[in-house]
């Protein structure tokens, strides 16, 4: 872009189930900004979803890359036809149009190609910017492909976590992890006993930027032993989601506190560790500790400190509730008239899980307990609920099976739609999220209405019809002009369907909408209104 480029996020850093996968290139508030190739290529691969990446764009080049351009607001004319047709073609917003032939839209070093937004997740406006293995499809670190940007802001730790690998392992007279702010642990000596691992909470920020970015390197060493090192130069989208093992991922759903494990559990897959190595101490031991961090243009952050070897006999053994679930086998269980089944590999390590129920203060239904939302699954665990009676005897007269769902309960006692199907008086999910769940239902239709203010439009005026849904969401649209199907963008941030009155191709004169929503759960809502064009 023709701007001042300034990072508010980089590769790698650490997102909820992911690794960010490039760079991001604020654009201070502002939209339409134009994106230009950085080399010859082709475009590959054009994306258009109201979440993710909203309105992507994939040129191939010709040095066995492929740059991504994410979040963008519109498309260079060229490439917008291509994908506007396909939509038409597909009756479809939401359009994944791949494999596109090479000599279909050639692009120049330089040429607009598209021009940034906030479309999909993002949280602002900016532009997500990606190089990625054409081959293999593996994002790289984008600052290695692009001119120097100034950073000589070195990573800021704020505390080191320790950990108590084994049940009668310690950590200061304890049977128990814990965790140290930095001025309670540099240069100063913790006392430990047995299998002992450590974390690292730090953070790397670019020059003039607010906002926080990941650390590249993390090396920690046992004198002048590397006892434990990694880096992410790059990685695999069927991996990313082991950031969940490469985290302290119970310590982030509790305190939001982002902290790379030094250690590397049974079930974490990525390739990304030059060094992993035990660390156990015994009484009478002294080990000099130095954790060494870097980011990519190779500002570096040392911490020091000393863990001495000594056990307290008085502390208690660490105690486990549930059953003791083993990460490389299939575990189900039949009981409180639930089940569950949690494939081998989908948890990282050994865990204890327990199932109850309980009667909930604010929801008459019952609340199933099926773990905690504080252990992470790699894959879908399969639980089945049974629906309490005074659902059940509504299905089929006021309710469908379709109406009738699970739904999860976070820490505030509130309630998010999970999903599942009813079958023989039970709601099966798949799921890779633990927790609270109650069976819920609904059988209210979205909410559809005009969002225009005025019902004669011209020009670049835009139709907006407004919609809301309380439980399971919007799931699918259509819009009709005069009965014929026109394409509408969603934009959920905005909870509205959205298209260009200039975009619509109508004749002056009198017009009707109908536009048709349906949530997740089948309730359908037909909303017409009636409007000018000069």
């Amino acid at each position: 872009m023709d701007i001042q480029p300034l990072l508010s996020a980089s590769y790698a850093e650490l997102r909820a189930n992911h690794f960010h996968s490039g760079i991001d290139i604020t654009t201070s508030g502002a939209t339409g900004i134009a994106v230009r190739a950085v080399a010859d290529g082709y475009v590959s691969r054009i994306n258009v979803s109201a979440y993710g990446y909203g309105h992507a764009l994939y040129i191939t080049h010709y040095d066995g890359n492929t740059t991504v351009y994410a979040h963008l607001n519109s498309y260079a004319p060229k490439i917008d036809s291509v994908i506007t047709a396909e939509q038409y073609r597909r009756k479809s917003f939401t359009v994944d149009y791949e494999n596109l032939p090479k000599d279909l839209i050639t692009v120049k070093r330089g040429e607009v190609v598209a021009y940034s937004g906030n479309t999909g997740g993002s949280g602002g406006p900016h532009l997500q910017f990606e190089v990625r293995d054409t081959e293999s499809e593996e994002p790289l670190n984008p600052l290695a492909y692009l001119p120097k940007i100034t950073d000589n802001v070195a990573p800021t730790v704020y505390g080191i976590k320790i950990y108590a690998i084994d049940d009668n392992s310690q950590v200061s007279g304890e049977c128990a992890d814990k965790y140290f702010k930095l001025n309670e642990i540099a240069d100063k000596t913790i006392q430990a006993c047995g299998r002992i691992g450590f974390g690292i909470h730090a953070n790397d920020f670019f020059t003039g930027g607010r906002r926080p970015c990941g650390v590249v390197e993390v090396s920690l060493y046992d004198g002048d032993d590397l006892l434990f090192q990694s880096r992410l130069d790059r990685f695999h989208f069927d991996e990313t989601r082991y950031i969940n093992s490469f985290i302290d991922y119970a310590e982030y759903q509790t305190n939001k506190r982002y902290i790379q494990k030094s250690f590397v559990e049974p079930n974490n897959r990525l390739r990304i560790y030059n060094a992993q190595n035990d660390f156990n101490i015994s009484a009478g031991e002294e080990r000099k500790m130095r954790y060494v961090l870097k980011d990519f243009a190779g500002n570096k952050t040392e911490v020091r400190f000393t863990v001495a070897g000594k056990k307290n006999a008085n502390a208690k053994t660490r105690q486990h509730a549930g059953y003791k679930v083993s990460w490389d086998k299939t575990w189900a269980i039949d009981t409180l008239n639930a089940s569950v089944l949690i494939p081998s590999s989908s948890l990282y390590r050994d865990e204890y899980i327990s199932i109850s129920t309980s009667n909930s203060k604010t929801y008459s239904q019952p609340v199933y307990s099926v773990g905690s939302e504080r252990i992470p699954l790699q894959k879908k665990a399969t639980i089945t609920i049974p629906v309490p009676p005074t659902i059940k005897k509504l299905i089929g007269r006021t309710v469908k099976p379709q109406q009738v769902f699970a739904a999860q309960l976070n820490s505030k006692n509130k309630i998010s739609y999970a999903g599942g199907t009813y079958e023989g008086g039970n709601v099966t999910l798949k799921t890779q999220s633990l927790g609270d769940y109650v069976i819920a239902v609904d059988t209210i239709a979205p909410k559809v209405f005009s969002k225009n203010t005025r019902t004669d439009l011209v020009g670049k005026n835009s139709v907006m019809v407004g919609l809301a849904d309380d439980m399971s969401g919007i799931d699918k649209y259509n819009c009709y002009i005069n009965d014929e199907w026109k394409l509408f963008q969603y934009d959920y941030k905005n909870t509205r369907l959205i298209s260009r009155v200039d975009k619509l191709n109508l004749k002056a004169g009198k017009h009707k909408l109908k536009a048709v929503v349906e949530d997740t759960c089948g309730n359908e809502t037909v909303f017409e209104w009636d409007f000018t064009t000069k």
